[in-house]
C-alpha cells in the first residue's frame, strides 16, 4: 500500500463515527481538504500530504497508538504530525487564553512543513467555522487565527493568502470585520 493511501486509510479508521463540531460533516471531510491542499501546493511530498490526512490523530484519537501511526505514515510524517499537535492539549485545565499563547509559542519552533500544514489546516477550520451560529466563539476562533498568522508568517505565501482569504470570510461571517 502507497504510504498516502495508508495515511488516508488510517485516518478513515481514526476519525470514524467523529463528526466536525461545527457542522453536520463526517470530521473525515477536514484532514481529506488538508491533505488535499497540501497535494495540491506540494505534489512531490508525500510525507507532507500523508501528514495532512493524519495531523490530528495524535490530539483526537485515543484509540490510535504511535506505534499504529507510525507504521501507517512513517518516521517523516510522524515528525510533522508531532510538530502541529498542540502542545496546550496536555493542559485542558489552563485558561483558553493561556493555552493559546502555549500553542503560538510552539509554532514559532516548528518546521517550514509544519507550518505549512498548519496554514491549511487553520484556513480550511476557518472556512468550516464560517457556518457555525455560534457567532461570539467564531469571532474567538477569527482572533485567535490573526494572532496564528501573525506567527505563520513567511512560511509560504500561497498558503498565507489562503488563510488570509479565510479569516477574511470567518471575520464578515463573525460580524467583526
Amino acid at each position: 500500500m502507497s504510504l498516502l493511501a495508508a495515511a488516508e486509510a488510517l485516518a478513515r479508521r481514526a476519525h470514524q463515527g467523529q463528526m466536525r463540531d461545527d457542522s453536520d460533516q463526517p470530521y473525515i471531510v477536514h484532514p481529506a481538504r488538508v491533505a488535499t491542499r497540501l497535494a495540491r501546493r506540494f505534489p512531490g511530498d508525500a510525507a507532507l500530504v500523508a501528514a495532512g490526512w493524519c495531523h490530528d490523530v495524535i490530539e483526537d484519537c485515543p484509540h490510535i497508538a504511535i506505534d499504529e501511526l507510525r507504521a501507517a505514515i512513517g518516521d517523516d510524517a510522524l515528525a510533522i504530525v508531532r510538530e502541529v499537535t498542540n502542545p496546550s492539549k496536555q493542559h485542558p485545565q489552563l485558561p483558553r487564553a493561556e493555552r493559546k499563547a502555549m500553542d503560538r509559542a510552539h509554532l514559532a519552533t516548528i518546521s517550514m512543513r509544519a507550518r505549512c500544514l498548519k496554514l491549511a489546516d487553520r484556513a480550511d477550520n476557518l472556512r468550516d467555522g464560517c457556518a457555525s451560529p455560534d457567532r461570539d466563539w467564531l469571532a474567538t476562533y477569527v482572533r485567535e487565527s490573526r494572532l496564528f498568522a501573525e506567527v505563520l508568517r513567511g512560511s509560504d505565501p500561497e498558503l498565507e493568502a489562503d488563510l488570509a482569504a479565510a479569516l477574511d470570510a470567518a471575520a464578515r461571517a463573525a460580524g467583526i470585520g
